[in-house]
């Protein structure tokens, strides 16, 4: 006599016989969660999770990426990501590349339920098809995230395979949709982020944690068209024992047997047997991620966490873009109102250099006063007010003159003259010859060294940059 099956098993054919599809789908997946069986989850994700950020998602018949390229005059839609194409015209590619790079766009719902679920101590992985780094900005552990296709976290220079970052890419202009060139002097080949395109390998560590599947005892399939292999196979790897579940605008891939609006084979080939279709623990919720991602967090009592998750993360995620757009806001106005910026920059700058001409003459005029009124009337006047009203002007804004910027600049860091000819014409110098993106990087360098008080000669621009932010220094304007 056989003896008792194991109790995932048990549980299993449980659920086998309870709806698969609709409300109690994410309720059977509420009940695995918080009942202990499901302690070791393998998420994948796709496009879907992200639209609700603005981001659009590659093949929707009107809004995708796909549809919408007509303007940028490709032989076919995916030459924006085909690295031939790229090396011979890489302007299409960035102007796509300034809708989704990084410090646009807020994690969705469905990304923070990620970081929940790992909060919870549930979550073994999370493998995205997304390039977007979204999950990085809810805190999510670095480990936990599995991007197949790369993303946009970092990239490299194509010919020498120099890596800069993405602050140096935005520091480029990327805003505008400019091509981002290696900030090396002596190379000045195309940069390229870390994606994968089409002919392109996946990453090491996308195969080296293939085994979780294996090992999970649940599968979450969430906002993915399960079209790209290899990821479309992931959920093969699961063991049949083991739910899945689809929380997706339609049933695809392993899941179409339980839509009856499906129209892949999956499903046309239940029709034909008569068969439910699929494996005994497959779930479908149909609608959109973050719809159905509230529902489950409601089925578990995370309602309120979710909520609480999201309006702390866009807070703090606002503070810290504004305080690394205001870093680099010498650096030719990356942002959308960079043309105003520069306006207001070059404005600020002509009104300091007038306003040093004016307290010039005053000084002059005060000479002269000095000199007459100490043979007539009037003596005093001009010397008793006028260093107020200069003392009022230098509490205001440091005037650059010698005293002054010695009392009041970082240690190590060369102030110019910016009403100096002299050093305007060494400027012009400098800059003859030299492409567009080293000088904006050069503008952001020495941003950064009067943020930091180090002198941009002795340290990694980038990296004082990155620590700036991430340290969220206070920039005075």
């Amino acid at each position: 006599m056989p003896g008792p099956s194991p109790p995932h098993n048990n549980s299993l054919h449980k659920h086998a016989k309870a709806p698969k599809t609709g409300p109690h789908a994410l309720k059977t997946v509420a009940e695995l969660i918080q009942s202990g069986k499901a302690k070791n989850i393998v998420v994948l994700t796709g496009a879907g999770i992200s639209t609700s950020a603005g981001i659009p998602d590659f093949r929707s018949p009107e809004t995708g990426l796909y549809a919408n390229l007509q303007a940028l005059n490709l032989p076919f839609p995916e030459a924006v990501f085909e690295l031939n194409y790229f090396r011979q015209n890489p302007k299409p590619f960035w102007t796509l590349a300034k809708e989704l790079y990084p410090g646009k766009h807020f994690p969705t719902p469905t990304h923070y339920f990620l970081k929940l679920l790992d909060d919870h101590g549930v979550l073994s992985r999370v493998f995205t098809q997304n390039i977007d780094t979204l999950e990085h900005l809810t805190d999510l552990a670095p480990e936990r995230i599995i991007e197949a296709h790369g993303s946009f976290a970092s990239a490299h220079c194509l010919e020498c395979g120099h890596e800069t970052s993405t602050e140096y890419v935005l520091a480029s202009g990327v805003r505008k949709g400019e091509v981002v060139y290696c900030p090396r002097g002596d190379c000045g080949g195309l940069v390229k982020p870390d994606i994968v395109f089409f002919g392109e390998g996946l990453p090491d560590k996308f195969f080296d944690n293939l085994n979780d599947l294996s090992r999970c005892d649940l599968l979450i399939v969430i906002g993915t068209s399960l079209q790209v292999q290899p990821f479309s196979l992931l959920p093969h790897r699961v063991p049949d024992r083991v739910p899945r579940v689809l929380i997706n605008r339609e049933a695809v891939g392993p899941f179409e047997a339980l839509d009856s609006d499906a129209k892949g084979m999956n499903a046309y080939f239940a029709r034909i047997t008569g068969r439910d279709g699929g494996r005994p623990g497959d779930l479908f919720w149909k609608g959109d991620a973050d719809d159905g991602v509230r529902e489950l967090c409601e089925a578990l009592g995370w309602g309120e966490k979710l909520e609480r998750a999201i309006e702390q993360g866009r807070r703090e995620l606002n503070r810290k873009w504004d305080s690394m757009m205001r870093v680099m806001s010498l650096d030719a106005g990356v942002g959308e109102n960079e043309g105003e910026e520069n306006e207001e920059d070059e404005g600020d700058e002509e009104d300091e250099e007038d306003e040093v001409e004016d307290e010039q003459e005053e000084e002059d005029e005060q000479e002269k006063s000095g000199e007459g009124g100490a043979k007539g009337d009037g003596q005093g006047k001009a010397q008793t007010v006028e260093p107020d009203a200069q003392e009022a002007k230098i509490d205001a804004k440091p005037a650059p003159s010698g005293d002054v910027r010695e009392k009041t600049a970082p240690p190590d860091i060369e102030w110019e003259n910016k009403s100096s000819p002299t050093t305007a014409a060494k400027d012009a110098d400098a800059g003859e010859g030299e492409s567009d993106a080293p000088r904006r990087a050069r503008a952001a360098a020495e941003k950064v060294g009067q943020v930091t008080g180090k002198s941009t000669d002795d340290v990694d621009v980038l990296d004082e940059l990155k620590r700036a932010i991430e340290k969220d220094l206070k920039i005075d304007a």
